[in-house]
């Protein structure tokens, strides 16, 4: 045989080109299939509340959500000061407890700070992780969908594919065999393999497992009974937290949603680097310049949860 391996070019460059074919069928198709088999933590719900407003705002929009309502509450609480640009001081004793709160409060203490540096800050960080773990052993929060192996082994494939025929593409050209179709399937072969190893960690974000998911559309279940005035409901839902409190509503539905159009206007006019807007002030100036919101407005007893732009219902609110 004078076939180089002795297999001629064009039916190497077949093989090749359902290898690297083969290859991308199973990047594209095999993580999906994994996560649908792959039973998500608890799958059985409960019934059981979460514990506090910061684990339901986690489930429900993730870490910076958790962030959100804690600065939510602090509001409520005159513990925090926004002003007109969106700046978050603090104000009066930091709260020795939640965890979150303290949290952010300190990093909010001094010249103050966006809601994306709060997000971001080293105070806050270890409470995040303390709520994540809690939601983990509970069964609630679950990292990753199974595939990390499968993506890394279909890397690693692509990488072996790419080598095998750059090492034909060098034999080849020492025999003057034409190699023009080889190279351009290696420089497919290349921006694969290129694209699957920054890919290979994709499958590491968390999100909510069975039983999580289950928690928060309950608890959107309830909030929109309790802005209805479900008697019954308002009777078994004040558990840890009032649904319907500026927390809650910050929980199930983001900050845009606080209700005070001022306050909320004026977080959200603050530069944001990713993710939810985050919620302001109590009364009382600014230490950091412009002028200061106060009085935030809160959606409890008393007070409707369905007027304005703050609506716990339909728009994306707690119920709908």
């Amino acid at each position: 045989m004078n076939e180089p391996w002795g297999i001629s070019g064009p039916e190497f460059l077949l093989y090749f080109g359902l290898a690297l074919a083969a290859l991308l069928v199973l990047r594209i198709a095999g993580p999906p299939l994994l996560s649908r088999r792959r039973p998500l933590g608890a799958s059985a719900d409960d019934g059981s509340p979460p514990q506090d407003v910061y684990e339901l705002a986690y489930l429900a929009g993730g870490a910076d959500r958790a962030v959100d309502t804690a600065i939510a509450t602090l509001l409520e609480s005159h513990r925090l000061r926004v002003n007109s640009s969106g700046r978050i001081t603090s104000a009066g004793k930091t709260p020795k407890a939640p965890r979150l709160e303290r949290s952010v409060h300190l990093a909010a203490k001094g010249a103050g700070a966006t809601t994306a540096q709060v997000r971001k800050s080293t105070h806050v960080a270890p409470a995040l992780r303390a709520i994540e773990s809690n939601l983990k052993r509970r069964g609630l929060l679950s990292t990753g969908d199974g595939a990390g192996g499968l993506r890394k082994g279909i890397a690693v494939a692509y990488a072996a594919v790419l080598v095998i025929g750059i090492v034909r593409l060098v034999n080849g050209a020492e025999l003057h065999r034409p190699v023009g179709g080889l190279i351009g399937l290696l420089l497919l072969a290349l921006v694969l393999t290129i694209i699957t190893f920054a890919t290979r960690n994709g499958g590491k974000r968390r999100r909510p497992t069975k039983a999580g998911y289950a928690m928060v559309a309950r608890a959107r279940a309830e909030a929109k009974s309790i802005e209805e005035g479900d008697d019954a409901v308002v009777a078994s839902s004040g558990r840890t937290f009032q649904y319907a409190s500026a927390a809650g509503i910050v929980a199930l539905a983001g900050i845009a949603f606080y209700p005070d159009d001022e306050l909320s206007t004026a977080l959200l006019s603050a530069p944001i680097s990713s993710g939810w807007s985050s919620g302001a002030s109590g009364g009382g100036s600014s230490s950091s310049g412009g002028s200061s919101c106060g009085g935030g407005s809160s959606c409890s007893s008393g007070s409707s949860c369905g007027g304005g732009g703050s609506s716990c219902g339909g728009g994306g609110g707690c119920g709908g």
